[in-house]
């Protein structure tokens, strides 16, 4: 039997110091090198991100990047998936910005480049902590006006500030037909992040792309937040921490361990025998 393991990473995989613990590490290292398990994730995170929360993991399959907007080989950057906006997206997105005086993170490809864009001196605190936290990341791309980002492949627009700010926004992007959005407090932070992209984008439909391109008999995945709904709905068999939101848990097949306590690679020992005999 070949099955596929896809993880969330904060809050499922990693601890609260964004990172895999030397535990789990060592254990799913050892189950990759020596059983073959096959192991991914899914995160809202970026490749740079996620590669460096998951410094020392054996990455050897395609990873699913920024909430299914994207799915990328990490050992080589190909990009194998993305799923931006069309021009009515954008010119709808662009007024409701000005609207409501939102300045987002600009996430799009230029060619083969990867940037993130943003306005300089339009910083909220949230993504002045987000480039701080990123000094040296070459998809960074200041730019003067919005115009400089006109003829990007834009697929996700991350708005990062306090909710009174964001509330607004996010309720007309909830009330269009093909555009959504993630709304949700930072996880290790109080600030909120809005972050769009089209209504078809999901870690789901993502996943469902991974199996077309890996053909495993079987998905089992891992969560603890909203945006894991989808992912869990796509897998044969679905696991939420405990720590996971309640929303997740009652769709899960199983609540398993926490994520601080290594619950993830603990499970995945604990039950290789089923999944690869």
């Amino acid at each position: 039997m070949k099955t596929l393991f896809i993880s969330d990473l904060d809050g499922t995989l990693l601890t609260s110091k964004e990172n895999v613990s030397a535990y789990s590490l060592e254990e799913l290292n050892e189950m990759i090198d020596g059983h073959g398990l096959l192991f991914t994730y899914a995160t809202a995170r970026s490749l740079n991100s996620a590669a460096k929360a998951c410094w020392g993991l054996r990455q050897n399959l395609p990873v699913i990047l920024y909430n299914g907007a994207l799915i990328m080989e990490p050992w080589n950057r190909r990009m194998l998936y993305n799923n931006h906006f069309n021009e009515g997206q954008r010119a709808f997105l662009r007024d409701l910005f000005e609207k409501y005086d939102v300045w987002p993170l600009v996430y799009s490809f230029r060619g083969e480049t990867e940037r993130v864009s943003w306005i300089e001196g339009k910083e909220t605190s949230g993504v002045r902590r987000y480039l701080e936290r990123r000094k040296g990341d070459r998809r960074l791309n200041p730019v003067r006006d919005r115009d400089e980002v006109l003829g990007d492949e834009i697929f996700y627009f991350n708005c990062i500030g306090k909710k009174e700010d964001l509330d607004a926004l996010h309720e007309e992007v909830e009330a269009s037909l093909d555009i959504k959005c993630i709304y949700e407090q930072e996880t290790y932070h109080t600030d909120y992040w809005c972050e769009i992209m089209p209504a078809d984008t999901s870690k789901g439909r993502a996943a469902k792309v991974l199996r077309e391109i890996l053909a495993p008999d079987k998905i089992v995945a891992f969560g603890d937040a909203k945006n894991d709904c989808e992912l869990f709905r796509a897998a044969d068999e679905c696991y939420a921490v405990r720590n996971a939101d309640d929303a997740l848990k009652a769709i899960a097949t199983s609540v398993i361990g926490y994520s601080e306590e290594d619950a993830v690679a603990k499970f995945i020992r604990e039950n290789l025998g089923r999944y690869t005999g």
